[in-house]
């Protein structure tokens, strides 16, 4: 214990060699390695550079070519008539006789029901006598004004006593030729409301009658599809019941409506055979101006940082967005322009890359084979 006590007071009135010792000891440690810094040189080197460590990935391509097509706009409708009438009563009476049936095709000009005629044939007879009588009144006063014997007053009264007997004669045949109903065009009796026996005043309800030929289908169309619409437009009109048709646009509005700032049109049916019916819903598709554009499942759409809707493909390994217009949509797939006449697009892990990355297109080996013998068959 006194020699430990001793030899630290012994060192400590010689710092000198302490000193010397922890200097002798950082030289060994330096001298058995490289030093941090060169350590971190070293790792530097290791590391590779930064367009060494970015590692493309790998997107499946797909070369999609542009295809002429109509562009269409598609609307929903109702069939209706060309045209639809309620016959009424002109005169009150009964019904004697009814000529068609509910649901028939009747024609112009075809009796539809007949109402009595009463007391008018014998009024008509009474009128007409009349009519005789005054014409010979009116003779006489006019022979007698000539001689200077009758006033003009005298004859203007037998003049219009002769008038008012034309007028009530040509009632009573109007009345007795209105007791029979007949239909103002050819079309279908829809509905008839009466039947014999039964009592109609002046105004009373008779029939309806529709023309479906042809048939009708009115849609509404919006205020950035009214200027691409022009009459005789070519238009394919899908029913609800699975009934096909074609038809060309015949009417389109010139004032829109108030509420909801939609445009009528109308799209006439060639219906002779009464194959179709009115009242049924429909979906309208109308051609427009023919345009290139490109086929593609709606899976391959994508969206950029601000939300526009495109499409990702590739050019010279890079990646870009570009948004693109849905001009037409059908069960297997959309067409859209944008891309141009013909486009490398991404088909699989377009949802690992954005626009910009390098990435290694892969094309499908089938396609390119397809392309290849398209070729060849060119060139043969």
């Amino acid at each position: 214990m006194m020699t430990l006590i001793r030899n630290s007071r012994w060192f400590s009135q010689r710092p000198y060699l302490i000193a010397a010792f922890i200097t002798v000891i950082l030289v060994l440690w330096m001298a058995s390695g490289p030093t941090s810094a060169e350590q971190k040189s070293a790792m530097r080197a290791k590391l590779p550079s930064h367009d060494e460590k970015q590692v493309k990935a790998q997107v499946k391509v797909e070369t999609l070519h542009g295809q002429n097509i109509h562009k269409t706009i598609e609307l929903y409708g109702r069939t209706e008539p060309d045209r639809i009438t309620t016959l009424k009563a002109e005169v009150r009476g009964k019904i004697v006789e009814v000529l068609a049936k509910r649901g028939s095709k009747v024609t112009k000009g075809q009796v539809i029901a007949k109402i009595a005629q009463n007391d008018l044939p014998a009024q008509l007879t009474r009128s007409q006598a009349l009519l005789t009588q005054r014409e010979v009144e009116y003779q006489g006063a006019l022979k007698l004004n000539e001689q200077g014997y009758q006033g003009k007053v005298h004859l203007a009264q037998t003049y219009a006593a002769l008038e008012a007997v034309k007028a009530e004669i040509q009632k009573l045949e109007l009345d007795i030729a209105n007791t029979i109903i007949k239909a103002p065009f050819t079309g279908i009796l829809n509905t008839r409301y009466v039947e014999v026996g039964d009592y109609v005043a002046s105004g009373d309800d008779i029939a309806m009658i529709a023309d479906l030929e042809p048939l009708i289908v009115r849609a509404h169309v919006t205020e950035q599809q009214i200027n691409q619409l022009s009459v005789g437009q070519a238009a394919q009109v899908s029913l609800l019941n699975g009934q096909q048709a074609e038809g060309k646009l015949r009417y389109i509005a010139s004032v829109g409506n108030d509420s909801t700032n939609t445009f009528k049109i109308e799209v006439a049916i060639d219906n002779n055979n009464a194959k179709f019916l009115a009242g049924l819903s429909s979906e309208l598709t109308i051609e427009l101006a023919q345009m290139s554009a490109i086929k593609i499942s709606p899976a391959l759409l994508a969206l950029d940082e601000r939300g526009n809707i495109g499409v990702k493909s590739v050019k010279e390994s890079i990646v870009h967005f570009t948004p693109i217009n849905i001009i037409k949509s059908e069960s297997d797939g959309i067409w859209l322009t944008g891309l141009g006449e013909q486009a490398d697009v991404i088909v699989l892990g377009q949802g690992f890359v954005r626009a910009g990355d390098k990435v290694e297109a892969i094309f499908d080996v089938a396609e390119t084979v397809q392309l290849d013998a398209d070729s060849t068959e060119d060139k043969e």
